[in-house]
């Protein structure tokens, strides 16, 4: 069952998602390369990457090892992310970027599916038959590992709803892979709600680190509490027992 936080931060991401998408059709200019939303995009991954490392080196018994991978990860992939946004090739190692056949430049970890969708497309029947057979098989590996381990993704699963660290990396992924996806079409709007998404998704990173953080300053601030209590209770105990 889902946490009432959990289910009101996604509403609210929803409804932000919205209202941004409503604003990029008015204003495309804040969407284009270099633009205001992608500029912003490209700061909140790199803030991302490094609040996820930060919390990840803290020492702290409140982490557990799957959370410390987590964050490594998290702030990997952010890393990743905030340097496909600025092109890293071209730009900070002076690299001309290849073309992609069907136009663009190959400069982000996203054109990795761009090339494989026009390989596909280009293959005509063939293509097809083969991306058909490969998508069956993969479904049929995915059916039966959750046949075989149901019960662990059942736990996994419920794990996710109630954390709101977990929840949050899972709708800035989701958040991700349908930004990729919209990339294969080609429509203005599409391409609007791609740039929100990826945007979106970067704010979320964030706030999925900073939901970790939260939860380590009230363990720490329990913590002390109830060590100011001991104390208390131990220069209590002689004068009690003198009387």
């Amino acid at each position: 069952m889902i946490s009432r936080e959990n289910l009101a931060f996604i509403s609210a991401t929803f409804i932000a998602v919205v209202l941004l998408f409503i604003i990029g059709l008015s204003r495309p200019d804040w969407l284009v390369e270099d633009g205001l939303v992608e500029t912003m995009g490209a700061m909140s991954f790199a803030a991302a990457a490094l609040l996820a490392l930060g919390a990840a080196l803290r020492k702290s018994a409140v982490l557990t090892l799957t959370e410390r991978s987590l964050l490594v990860g998290t702030s990997g992939l952010s890393l990743l992310l905030f340097l496909s946004e600025i092109s890293f090739g071209a730009r900070i190692f002076d690299i001309q970027m290849p073309q992609m056949s069907g136009g663009g430049e190959f400069d982000g970890g996203h054109d990795i599916v761009m090339v494989l969708f026009r390989q596909v497309s280009d293959g005509g029947p063939s293509g097809m038959l083969v991306a058909a057979a490969t998508t069956g098989l993969l479904l049929i590996g995915a059916i039966a590992l959750l046949y075989r381990f149901g019960q662990q993704a059942r736990a996994v699963v419920r794990s996710v709803l109630s954390s709101a660290f977990e929840f949050r990396l899972a709708v800035a992924l989701g958040m991700l892979a349908s930004a990729v996806a919209l990339d294969l079409i080609r429509s203005h709007k599409a391409g609007v709600l791609e740039e929100i998404l990826e945007f979106s998704a970067s704010a979320v990173l964030i706030l999925a680190v900073t939901a970790v953080l939260r939860h380590q300053g009230g363990a720490l601030r329990v913590t002390s509490e109830m060590r100011v209590q001991a104390s208390g209770a131990r220069s209590a105990s002689p004068a009690t027992h003198q009387r």
